[in-house]
């Protein structure tokens, strides 16, 4: 016979399976491994819960910085270039130019030459027409 620290056999220790009203130790023993389970549980709950705060707050860090890069280089082009804002009468449309400070060229027209033309023969087309029918009417 094998006998444990506490000087007890293994026949002597309860079936912890016993439901038998005498083993309310046992059902305390039991309560206590499922609460230190469940403990586990939130714990670990808990620690992926932080996890991901962690990584939100990182993440949140990492777009600001990335925010102030984008100012400050909006910041820098702004200092490059200039805007020159143009009407066009014939082409019932307004032209932005974006031109380099440092050197007076343009860099890029907002909308494109080629459209103020397609909107100009536009234009024409629809005054024409319109005078036909002021003449004939």
């Amino acid at each position: 016979m094998s006998f444990n620290e506490n000087g007890m056999t293994t026949q002597d220790l309860p079936d912890p399976l016993n439901q038998s009203p005498g083993s309310e130790h046992h059902q305390a023993v039991r309560t206590k491994v499922i609460g230190s389970a469940a403990s586990d549980f939130q714990h670990s709950d808990y620690a992926r819960t932080a996890a991901r705060i962690a990584r939100q707050e990182s993440q949140a860090k990492s777009e600001h910085r990335q925010q102030q890069a984008r100012r400050e280089n909006i910041d820098r082009a702004a200092e490059m270039r200039h805007l020159r804002y143009e009407v066009i009468q014939d082409a019932d449309i307004v032209q932005i130019s974006v031109i380099n400070s440092e050197d007076g060229t343009i860099i890029r027209k907002i909308p494109p030459d080629k459209t103020v033309g397609f909107a100009r023969k536009l234009k024409e087309k629809k005054d024409s027409r319109k005078r036909r029918l002021d003449i004939t009417a």
